[in-house]
């Protein structure tokens, strides 16, 4: 039976598994094929695999496990049997299974290629190959669906893994600094890039400097002395709307406001009815000549002693 795919190697420690379904002639072969590869200082080891979980072998103890290699292959791996072959494998060791696989999906307990490369990722496995389809007779296909009793075609493929290059449950020191860091020294400025965007007192009396004249800089309209009507903001002075100055007022009508020069008339009070002179029977009750006599219109209304006095 040929061996050379396998990767098998002079002092490798192998462990074959094997299913009811494999005659012992079978077993023997390959038995026969490994032990020539390993060598006198190497082992292979052969084990049933609903056994497995029972052998109580080692952790870390071999350096390729096959499973499913000897034909027929009806055996299916669970994820309880695959995470015990990654605590038998050594850290980097390897793992090449056989095992039947659907073209499509039909939620029985053989998976499809895609299926069965997922359960080795979960199981703990890396690097795992894209799976194969192995030659099979007419015959052994028949024979192995009707064993399996699928529905569907199926077919037996072939994938590799590998454990991690560590251990389960593995523990490693990380290295953290809690001194204090050093500072980032600041870049050194080029004096010549410096010296570049640097003006000096005796750059400006270069004789090759020429500096502009700011009078050029003015046309004759900037030379007309303004008026001062024409320098009044449009809501500042007597014709604005509100008829007072501004808070900030440059035009000279605050001034006028304060010297009592301001041409303005202050408007007598009118009232906003209109009936505040007949007396209170005719005024409105926001009225502010209420409990005032009657007046003539435009009459200024005074009132007595007594009346400014508060009733005891």
């Amino acid at each position: 039976m040929d061996t050379s795919d396998y990767g098998v190697c002079m002092g490798h420690r192998v462990l074959l598994l094997w299913s009811g379904s494999q005659t012992p002639e079978s077993i023997q072969d390959m038995v026969t094929s490994l032990t020539d590869k390993v060598g006198a200082g190497g082992q292979v080891q052969v084990e049933h695999v609903d056994r497995l979980g029972l052998s109580g072998h080692n952790a870390s103890n071999f350096d390729i496990v096959l499973s499913g290699v000897c034909q027929p292959c009806i055996a299916t791996h669970s994820p309880e049997l695959l995470t015990e072959m990654a605590r038998v494998l050594k850290p980097s060791g390897h793992l090449i299974l056989q095992e039947p696989v659907l073209g499509a999906d039909d939620s029985t307990r053989v998976l499809t290629a895609q299926k069965l490369a997922s359960r080795l990722r979960l199981s703990g496995f890396v690097d795992i190959s894209q799976p194969y389809t192995v030659s099979l007779t007419d015959d052994e296909l028949s024979e192995l669906k009707s064993t399996l009793v699928v529905s569907t075609a199926v077919t037996v493929a072939q994938t590799r893994a590998s454990k991690p290059n560590y251990e389960v449950g593995a523990t490693s020191q990380l290295k953290l600094s809690f001194g204090k860091k050093q500072e980032t020294a600041v870049p050194k400025v080029d004096e010549d890039v410096a010296r570049i965007w640097t003006l000096s007192a005796n750059d400006v009396l270069d004789d090759d400097v020429e500096l502009v004249d700011s009078d050029d800089l003015l046309d004759e309209e900037d030379l007309i002395r303004p008026d001062a009507a024409s320098l009044k903001a449009p809501e500042c002075g007597p014709n604005s709307k509100k008829k007072k100055a501004c808070k900030n007022c440059t035009c000279g009508f605050a001034e006028e406001l304060e010297s009592g020069n301001t041409s303005q008339k202050s408007k007598p009070a009118t009232s906003a009815c209109g009936s505040c002179y007949l007396g209170d029977a005719f005024r409105c009750a926001s009225c502010p000549y209420l409990g005032m006599p009657a007046f003539k219109p435009g009459e200024k209304i005074s009132l007595s002693n007594r009346q400014l006095k508060a009733d005891a």
